[in-house]
């Protein structure tokens, strides 16, 4: 029996539908059975499920590494479990069918080795859901063989994921803890790195100071223009960023200037072409849609997959490349036709649109397992989006479109005016030639800067000079659009030239698929909070990078890991090689936790004096409430409740003495005696009276 496996339901349907498939039952379609996954049906044993003893964290059981790396039933999918490995147990040939990406294989191919299937494998490569796409992919069916890297690397990457959360967690949060500190520090091998650059950036504004420098500006027969920095006569007045920073300086050079002439050094002019932009990976997308829309990258994420899955209105999303293959460019027209028959605005745009350029985005050199997002051919329903699925889906058409459009043109005009014997101003000014693509992806026109027509050597009057003063300006807190770029980008981060080369050749930080989660993960965890669309670290945040060792937080670290996953794909290192290194390193980052010398001051931790050791005590929260406790437990055991961030101790036994020989007395005994002498008054008042005759 042939077995296809898709990702989810919605794609079964699809798929199932393109092989004329129909019938079935709960869990799977037809005889020639399509069944799905929903997510991961299979998830990792949790520590506790290795051994109970790891219930409780101690340190002195780290390093937890599985002997063997087991897995167990989802609950919340057990029933499509059960259903799934029925039909995996029958089948003679599997066709992978899910996301065709590294977490899509993990996906389908984790489901083969939780019920040890030994049949043959092929994969079934979807890089869209419309029935063109799912046709053309029906065509072109992989060997099992071709893809069964990504699935290694898949399984390494979650691995060491895993090792993070069981160990370095586990240890950061003890040692902190023993500090004082109540709550959890989570330590991921992503999450962490990525805090570490919002903590930097937030700490460089906090920090920053902010400094006046000048400029000299002038008008000649009505053209402003700015000095130019001489560096054979003004070193000594400047900062490193070549800007004057004295004001008496600059004050000199007006009155050196304000009797010389003007005569106009050079005049050039230059046509500039700018090129339509590249299409869009998700992490170029995010970064648009978050500048221009303040999306967050989760958002721009979720309206892509409902895009691709729901809409079938674009392609594959977590893609991290912005190319075409060249033999698409037959499709085309098609794809064009599809576009134009939603609105008449686009309509209108198509009809002006050269559909013969070929831009640079097709290109098969550039390609990898995925190409650029782009429309589809399918003719959607743009009433059914939603505000943001559309606001997505209008980007990734528009860009596709504006590929078939000219270049940007406009001419360049600089103008050099020596004042004196050896200071230069300059100006420009541009002159809008073809708008081109612009037309497309921005109806705005930029406003030319027409400059008058002057020529070498003309004198010109000087009509004004002064001295403007300008502060610098501290670095732009981050939001999820420039974050991302950042992580992509991370080799930009790290300052050791060999793991800037590793970063740099790699996607950076994350992936595509993983960064929007990271983000999220950051914010759930109270760890960075939003500002508008600003990202800011807290305070949790804060102290958790400023404990960590480097090699936990420093992004060259991640590069490592990032090639070595980069060589199990490639099929240059071994899956159980990789991890025996990964764990060495561990235990290293174990040791420099277990060395850290930290303070209840260092991480921002209330204490008050211990009244039995005068230690210190700190504030934790407990399972009935906040609570006090002594640092020094369990050598001393003292505890006290919390009444608004104050301990609320327990009287001392000696408070209570014997009235007759003063002798100190336990609080619950005294107390005690009190309750039986009220309960004997009170036994004897309610006994029945006794009528007696009078004797007389």
């Amino acid at each position: 029996m042939k077995l296809y496996i898709c990702e989810k339901p919605s794609q079964a349907r699809d798929l199932a539908r393109n092989l004329n498939i129909n019938g079935g039952s709960d869990g799977y379609i037809g005889n020639d059975v399509v069944t799905f996954a929903i997510g991961h049906l299979i998830q990792p044993f949790t520590p506790n499920d290795i051994d109970k003893k790891y219930k409780h964290w101690n340190v002195k059981d780290l390093p937890i590494v599985p002997s063997q790396w087991q897995m167990k039933a989802n609950p919340k999918t057990a029933k499509q479990l059960k259903v799934v490995g029925h039909l995996i147990n029958k089948a003679s040939e599997i066709i992978i069918s899910t996301d065709g990406d590294r977490e899509g294989e993990v996906i389908g191919r984790e489901l083969l080795d939780y019920f040890n299937y030994t049949g043959a494998v092929k994969r079934l490569w979807l890089t869209a859901l419309d029935d063109n796409s799912i046709q053309k992919s029906l065509q072109n069916i992989k060997s099992g063989q071709a893809t069964q890297s990504l699935y290694d690397a898949g399984l390494d990457r979650a691995r060491l994921d895993r090792l993070a959360g069981m160990n370095l967690t586990v240890a950061m949060t003890k040692k902190a803890q023993s500090s004082g500190f109540s709550g959890v520090l989570s330590i991921g091998r992503v999450q962490t790195p990525t805090l570490a650059m919002i903590v930097n950036r937030d700490n460089e504004i906090d920090n920053f100071k902010s400094k006046d420098f000048y400029e000299v500006r002038g008008v000649f027969n009505s053209i402003a223009a700015k000095r130019t920095i001489n560096q054979t006569t003004d070193t000594d007045f400047l900062d490193k960023e070549n800007r004057i920073i004295f004001k008496e300086y600059a004050n000199t050079i007006i009155s050196q200037l304000k009797d010389s002439s003007a005569v106009v050094d050079q005049v050039e002019t230059h046509r500039k072409k700018t090129k339509a932009p590249l299409l869009f990976s998700l992490s170029q997308l995010q970064q648009v849609a978050s500048k221009k829309y303040g999306l967050s990258a989760k958002e721009v994420l979720d309206s892509a997959q409902a895009l691709y899955e729901t809409h079938k209105a674009t392609t594959y999303p977590r893609s991290d490349c912005q190319y075409l293959p060249v033999s698409q460019f037959s499709e085309v027209k098609g794809v064009m036709s599809a576009i134009s028959s939603i609105d008449s605005d686009m309509g209108k745009l198509i009809a002006d649109a050269d559909l013969t350029i070929r831009s640079r985005v097709w290109n098969d050199k550039k390609l990898g397992a995925h190409h650029a997002i782009i429309p589809t051919a399918a003719k959607v329903n743009i009433t059914k989006m939603s505000n943001h699925e559309f606001k997505i889906y209008d980007l990734i058409r528009r860009y596709y479109v504006a590929n078939f459009y000219p270049d940007y043109e406009y001419d360049l005009t600089d103008i050099k005016i020596k004042v004196g014997a050896d200071d230069i101003f300059t100006t420009s000014g541009t002159v809008l030639v073809e708008n081109g693509w612009k037309n497309v992806i921005n109806d705005s026109k930029k406003e030319d800067k027409v400059l008058p027509n002057v020529k070498v050597g003309d004198v010109l009057n000087i009509d004004h000079l002064e001295v403007q003063t300008k502060q610098t300006t501290p670095p732009k807190r981050y939001t999820e659009g420039t974050l991302i770029a950042a992580m992509e980008k991370a080799h930009l981060y790290v300052t050791d030239e060999h793991l800037k080369k590793i970063l740099k050749g790699n996607e950076g930080i994350g992936t595509q698929a993983t960064r929007a989660n990271i983000i999220e993960t950051l914010k759930q965890r109270d760890f960075i909070t939003e500002d508008k669309k600003s990202l800011i670290s807290t305070q949790i945040g804060k102290t958790l990078i400023s404990m960590v060792p480097i090699e936990i937080k420093d992004a060259g670290s991640t590069a490592i890991m990032e090639a070595r996953l980069t060589q199990i794909t490639n099929k240059e290192l071994e899956l159980d090689e990789f991890v025996k290194t990964e764990v060495d390193h561990l235990k290293h980052l174990l040791q420099i936790i277990s060395e850290l010398k930290l303070s209840s001051s260092d991480l921002g931790v209330k204490t008050v004096e211990c009244p039995t050791c005068k230690g210190q005590m700190t504030l934790r929260a407990g399972q009935y409430g906040k609570y006090w406790v002594c640092t020094s437990y369990p050598n001393c055991k003292t505890t006290a409740k919390d009444n608004k961030g104050k301990p609320v101790f327990k009287a001392k036994t000696d408070d209570f003495k014997c009235p007759e020989c003063e002798k100190p007395q336990k609080a619950k005994r005294v107390i005690s005696g009190v309750v039986q002498v009220i309960l004997i008054s009170l036994s004897v008042n309610s006994l029945p009276r006794i009528k007696t005759r009078d004797p007389s």
